[in-house]
């Protein structure tokens, strides 16, 4: 499960109490305008994440300048504004127009317009709790249980009480209460692990050090939306149900969607099936089951669809099974090449592409596969998902890292049918294919793993 984490960010000005003079505009405004300009890191453009999902993608111009207008903010309004070398927290509103210049580190930022003041207090925020919490964790955390829980509860008692002095509207204060409260909860759950790690024991807890968290209802629809620091309660305790998230058992799943079916808060049970629906690959026997709960208890007709996607891929990709295959891509040697010209040989595929920094990693070892296995009834054939207009940067790179194996192009990027028939949703992927055109592998072991080896020496 891929999950966005808010890096550390300079302290600011937390003790200086001011007022958020400029409040959102006119009701009627339905939209956020960010606007600024970076002097240095973020050539490759700017992100807004909200619920720990791509929000919106700012494109920033060869001066620094970078202008966008974010439609449908609901009001769910904290986000998070990531750049190449850094992130920050972000209050978005209907009507908020803010303005964001710095040189390399947002948490540097100079801030202005509607609700910047909102923002400012965000990064001062967490500021404050990398400094307090984050940067001690020795001393913190190897305290005793009781010790531990009256200086965390210092900690974040300070931090309302400076919010307090900003002046900020009665709903911003009680949100961040909020926030603060169930951010509190998190560093208490957290100690267990934590100080047995630093200290080389475990503790025996009080009988009432989690009570905090026993009283906390996890079933909040509107907590669940709006304050990320609940969410991540909600989503560690229902997930703490499998063990093994990457590799669950028909049990453990089967135990987290009967614990998912008694929650009322549809978009707990629909962002949770967000999770699930990845889960669902060829030969799974969790696979029906995962896809009868996104079917039936999920309200996001996109998580559906593609669920049923994954799932319908997943009958049709498991070994033995004919292979989706592909026609007249571009050989860098010339010409046009398809699957079938490899028909009466093993062939191990290798999808990238030239951006991507995992697939670079493997090629040196890929390289040295080819070599082991030069001659034998094998071939290793690379498939670049590169854009069309990116050609020439391909046949470039092939040339200046002189790539052995068979170097093809796919006819339309992701949206291949050779792609989108294999459920490539991350590269790279290595998909193994026998003699006869069929599936050994449709997610092989990659060249820098040793088993691969161990693999192709037991087919050939």
């Amino acid at each position: 499960m891929k999950k966005v984490f808010l890096g550390s960010v300079a302290l600011f000005t937390l003790f200086t109490a001011c007022k958020d003079k400029n409040t959102a505009s006119s009701p009627s405004v339905d939209y956020a305008i960010i606007s600024g300009k970076a002097k240095q890191g973020a050539e490759g453009g700017l992100a807004v994440v909200l619920n720990n999902e791509l929000f919106k993608r700012i494109t920033v111009n060869q001066d620094g300048t970078f202008r966008d207008t974010l439609r449908n903010i609901g009001e769910g309004n904290f986000y998070y504004l990531y750049s190449e070398r850094s992130s920050i927290p972000l209050f978005l509103q209907k009507g908020t127009n803010i303005e964001i210049n710095f040189d390399g580190d947002l948490s540097q930022a100079q801030l202005s317009g509607t609700d910047a003041q909102k923002t400012q207090y965000l990064i001062e925020r967490n500021a404050f709790l990398n400094g307090k919490l984050d940067g001690s964790d020795t001393n913190l955390y190897g305290q005793k249980p009781q010790e531990f829980k009256e200086n965390l509860k210092g900690i974040f008692k300070e931090l309302k009480e400076k919010l307090s002095t900003y002046g900020f509207e009665e709903e911003f204060v009680k949100n961040q209460e909020k926030w603060a409260d169930y951010k509190y909860m998190t560093y208490l759950r957290s100690y267990p692990e934590f100080h047995s790690y630093l200290m080389g024991r475990e503790e025996t807890l009080p009988d009432d050090f989690f009570e905090e968290i026993a009283g906390v209802d996890f079933d909040n629809a509107k907590d669940y939306e709006q304050i990320d620091t609940y969410r991540d309660l909600v989503q560690t305790k229902i997930l703490r149900i499998l063990p093994d998230p990457q590799n669950p058992t028909k049990e453990h799943i089967e135990k987290l969607i009967n614990e998912l079916k008694k929650y009322k808060s549809s978009n707990i049970r629909t962002d949770i099936g967000k999770d699930l629906f990845g889960l669902i690959v060829p030969g799974y026997e969790g696979n029906q089951m995962i896809f009868d709960f996104i079917n039936q208890y999920t309200d996001d007709e996109e998580i559906k669809k593609m669920a049923k996607e994954m799932y319908d891929i997943s009958l049709k990709l498991v070994p033995g099974a004919v292979s989706p295959t592909f026609t007249d891509y571009e050989n860098i040697k010339g010409g046009k090449t398809s699957l079938s010209d490899f028909k009466g040989k093993y062939v191990y595929i290798d999808v990238w592409a030239t951006w991507c920094g995992p697939c670079r990693m493997e090629i040196p070892h890929l390289k040295k596969l080819e070599q082991k296995f030069h001659g034998k009834n094998i071939e290793f054939v690379s498939i670049s998902i590169d854009d069309l207009e990116n050609a020439q940067k391909w046949r470039d790179f092939v040339k200046e890292d002189q790539l052995t194996g068979v170097q093809l192009m796919a006819d339309n990027d992701w949206k291949s049918e050779f792609i989108k028939n294999y459920g490539i949703k991350s590269i790279p992927r290595f998909i193994l294919i026998d003699k006869e055109g069929k599936i050994i592998n449709y997610d092989a072991p990659r060249p820098s793993q040793p088993e691969t080896e161990i693999l192709l020496n037991s087919l050939l």
